[in-house]
């Protein structure tokens, strides 16, 4: 029998790639696939797709099986993109803080527009794939929180202690970033157009492929993303 390649890596590792440029280009938010994660036993499903595909005979069902496998894929995107199933930070939108030192601190793909977090205690949390545009994070303490892919537009976050952070892919464009620390962040592929970086402090973080254009205001450090 003919061996056939597999098909449903390159097709997720495409899809992905598309997912990302799209992010990168503005078009697709991140907080958009929170209801991704629902639709994991896609994955088997795929699986075994493939498995059939490729343990037939017929070059037909082969191909078949190639196109069902990315309508299963787009269908599963199109469904997660308008939101179904509803993620848990659907409602959290104009989410404000009142207990300013939480136990649960997960915050994962959650909706927090507007939210206002001033002077809390935030240290480890978890806010990857977080929308947070426009949030009050003024005077808080966020060491070692992982902020990956999230959505930080206008965001105040002066005064922020953020050592050790975790921002990778997060876009940052126009945050209030005035006086904040960053000791020992992890920045890369960072957005940071537009942001105003006034005294803030990042000695030893980590920066590669971080975007600083337009009226990025740059810190005076020698360890910061823009010298």
């Amino acid at each position: 029998m003919k061996r056939r390649p597999g098909f449903i890596l390159p097709l997720l590792l495409i899809t992905i790639g598309f997912i990302l440029l799209l992010n990168k280009l503005g078009w697709v938010q991140w907080v958009s696939w929170g209801s991704l994660v629902h639709y994991w036993p896609v994955i088997f499903i795929l699986w075994g797709i493939e498995i059939i595909g490729r343990h037939s005979e017929s070059d037909a069902l082969y191909f078949a099986a190639v196109f069902l496998s990315i309508v299963v894929i787009i269908g599963t995107i199109w469904l997660a993109s308008n939101g179904y199933p509803p993620s848990k930070g659907d409602k959290l939108t104009n989410f404000i803080f009142n207990n300013r030192n939480p136990e649960n601190k997960d915050f994962n793909f959650a909706n927090l527009d507007n939210a206002d977090f001033n002077d809390s205690k935030l240290n480890g949390a978890d806010m990857n794939f977080a929308s947070m545009k426009y949030a009050n994070f003024s005077n808080s303490t966020l060491s070692g929180a992982n902020m990956n892919f999230a959505q930080l537009q206008y965001a105040k976050l002066d005064n922020v202690n953020l050592e050790g952070a975790n921002l990778n892919f997060a876009d940052l464009n126009n945050a209030d970033l005035r006086n904040s620390v960053l000791d020992g962040a992890n920045l890369n592929f960072v957005s940071l157009d537009g942001a105003n970086m006034s005294g803030a402090r990042l000695n030893g973080a980590n920066h590669a492929f971080t975007g600083t254009s337009k009226s990025t205001i740059c810190p005076d450090s020698k360890n910061g993303p823009c010298w």
